[in-house]
């Protein structure tokens, strides 16, 4: 009941803060000159950046189009035609609300209540729907608030914040943003979605994630039914969001559809872990033949850690040591910015012995048993 009262104060300071104009007025305010890099776009030599981020939650509007301005400037002023930005990315507005700390922490406190009775009942063990649906019930009965009532609340305010800044940059700077990904409400659904921002500011297209961790299960979120490549003056891009990239199937279904560039914006809550950061992009990478970028939201916030490196990822033989990576970030927990060109081009023609051989009669014969429910 406490969380309910003090989103009910919230109300009235969202339309204030989320002010799509102040927002707009603040960004004009940096007398921002278009970079011109999408002016001529040699396929051969495709420029672009993934942003390595380290959380911070923001205190006022100025806070987070500040941080979004700082990468997206240094980025175009090394030619970038395309940047992307991390999973969650959205979500470092909730710090412009009044008393969002004391919300998050009385909802922690339940929930690790929750969790506790959960896993005395041996029910926390179990990855069924039906499991995650309990828990979800259980916080929202600990809580006294559903995640979803807290999202449909807040939404408003935050796609305001999210996608102004966005949209604002992306024209004033005259290029491609991935804005990275935020939790919001859709049509009585929670869903992880990101968003691509073209050079005239407009969303060129939104893919929600598809592959939940537990922890949005719990929550509620949905997952996408659909996966989508967008046409774009540097190649049809596609950008899955953090667990998507950990399944073979969303890499060969984008191939499929004609995708060249695959960006995957992250999120990891977990200790760096080399072999265990292989199980995402750099793998679907070599076996669907296209373009890699990673980016990703790192450090730590209220317990609550993440890791993850940066990069931009091509098949084995298009990298200059054959290793697959054209650059990686140096660190997995501080900010950085990687910029680097790709050649589409090469992508045409490209065939690699150990990933390009088919047995079509095979997967006639096995997969609609191997997928069936």
């Amino acid at each position: 009941m406490k969380s309910k009262f003090l989103l009910k104060i919230l109300q009235k300071h969202l339309g204030k803060k989320g002010d799509a104009a102040r927002i707009r007025s603040y960004i004009r305010s940096k007398n921002i000159v278009n970079s011109g890099n999408l002016s001529s776009v040699d396929p051969k030599k495709i420029v672009v950046a993934v942003v390595q981020e380290e959380i911070a939650i923001m205190q006022n509007y100025k806070e987070y189009v500040d941080m979004m301005y700082g990468f997206t400037k240094e980025a175009a002023d090394r030619g970038a035609q395309l940047i992307s930005f991390p999973e969650e990315n959205g979500t470092l507005v909730l710090g412009m609300l009044p008393f969002i700390k004391l919300i998050l922490k009385i909802m922690q406190i339940n929930k690790d209540k929750a969790d506790v009775k959960n896993t005395l009942e041996n029910k926390a063990v179990s990855n069924t729907e039906a499991a995650h649906q309990s828990r979800h019930d259980a916080q929202k009965k600990n809580t006294g608030i559903d995640p979803a009532y807290i999202f449909s609340f807040l939404t408003p305010f935050i796609s305001s914040v999210f996608e102004t800044t966005f949209s604002e940059l992306a024209r004033s700077f005259g290029i491609y943003i991935m804005a990275g990904s935020v939790i919001i409400e859709d049509k009585g659904k929670l869903v992880n979605r990101a968003y691509l921002f073209g050079p005239d500011g407009e969303v060129v297209g939104t893919q929600d994630k598809a592959h939940l961790v537990e922890l949005e299960m719990d929550l509620g979120l949905a997952a996408a039914d659909r996966l989508q490549v967008f046409d774009t003056k540097v190649g049809k891009v596609a950008f899955p969001v953090c667990m998507d990239a950990t399944y073979f199937e969303t890499f060969k279904i984008l191939k499929q559809q004609g995708a060249q560039i695959v960006i995957i914006p992250i999120a990891n809550m977990e200790d760096y872990n080399y072999y265990l950061a292989l199980r995402g992009i750099w793998p679907r990478v070599q076996e669907s033949a296209v373009y890699g970028l990673k980016s990703s939201l790192v450090g730590e916030l209220y317990g609550i850690k993440f890791t993850g490196k940066a990069g931009l990822f091509a098949p084995l033989r298009l990298t200059p040591a054959r290793d697959g990576v054209i650059a990686e970030a140096a660190s997995f927990d501080r900010s950085e910015l990687i910029c680097a060109s790709i050649n589409l081009t090469l992508l045409d023609s490209y065939s690699d012995p150990y990933f390009s051989d088919q047995n079509p009669e095979l997967y006639k014969k096995y997969l609609p048993y191997v997928y069936e429910l």
